[in-house]
């Protein structure tokens, strides 16, 4: 369970970062969000899939990183076997708050994280109570976080009213003949992308979004490797094949 605290010299001087230990807050997160300028990198390691911000009517994008709520398969004993990390984790364990528009968002640290020690890893305030240069790169890579957030959900927002968003069912065949259905998900229609209009092509091109749709659509090829992961880490419970179908729902 997360503990978040308001970071400040006074409480959180002796502070330190164990950045191994992320990979243990890493492996409970089966969807992993990712931001809309990372996308063309993180289709190279992740399946990608769209799913409904809760308590809100927005699509955010996610790597499926796991088959089920609390599995990271990308974590195996310790090692995080992909080579892009995206941005939301990298930022673990801090996050930011905003209390208005007009006010600096307020820099929070999840103290319940494993990476959080009071010996090993890297200080947040040096002897003066400065930031340390760990701890400013930590509050810049939450600030380009902040940004890209807001320029995805500009984009997904286009993508969906163009009609590209399609529900789609997960149904996991297991090894011992049994299946699994995985709703709540979606992908991109492959047919609506080929009948978009030259004039929409051209819209989106300009706007650096066509290739990002294609590397979303080729993504789904990862789900190869995330069934090989998935095996090496849950042995018992082997996945033999991933379909897809068109959500009913």
């Amino acid at each position: 369970m997360t503990n978040f605290e308001t970071v400040s010299p006074e409480k959180h001087n002796q502070i330190r970062i164990d950045e191994s230990k992320l990979i243990s807050q890493f492996s409970t997160s089966h969807l992993v969000n990712i931001e809309i300028g990372e996308a063309i990198q993180a289709a190279g390691e992740y399946p990608l899939f769209f799913s409904k911000v809760s308590n809100a009517n927005q699509w955010a994008l996610s790597a499926l990183c796991g088959l089920a709520p609390g599995e990271n398969v990308f974590e195996i004993k310790q090692s995080w076997q992909a080579l892009y990390t995206p941005l939301s984790l990298k930022t673990l364990p801090f996050t930011l708050q905003f209390e208005t528009a007009e006010q600096e968002p307020t820099v929070l640290i999840d103290t319940h994280s494993p990476a959080v020690s009071h010996s090993e890893g890297e200080a947040l305030y040096l002897s003066t109570n400065r930031p340390t240069a760990y701890f400013d790169n930590k509050k810049k890579l939450l600030k380009e976080r902040v940004s890209a957030m807001s320029q995805t959900a500009s984009i997904l927002n286009e993508i969906a009213e163009l009609g590209l968003i399609q529900p789609v069912d997960l149904v996991i065949e297991f090894s011992d003949n049994t299946q699994q259905r995985v709703g709540g998900l979606a992908t991109l229609n492959e047919h609506r992308i080929q009948a978009l209009t030259a004039e929409e092509l051209n819209t989106l091109n300009q706007k650096n979004v066509l290739s990002v749709v294609f590397n979303i659509l080729g993504s789904i090829f990862q789900v190869n490797r995330l069934i090989r992961f998935h095996n090496t880490k849950f042995p018992d419970r082997s996945v033999s094949n991933i379909k897809f179908e068109t959500s009913k729902s």
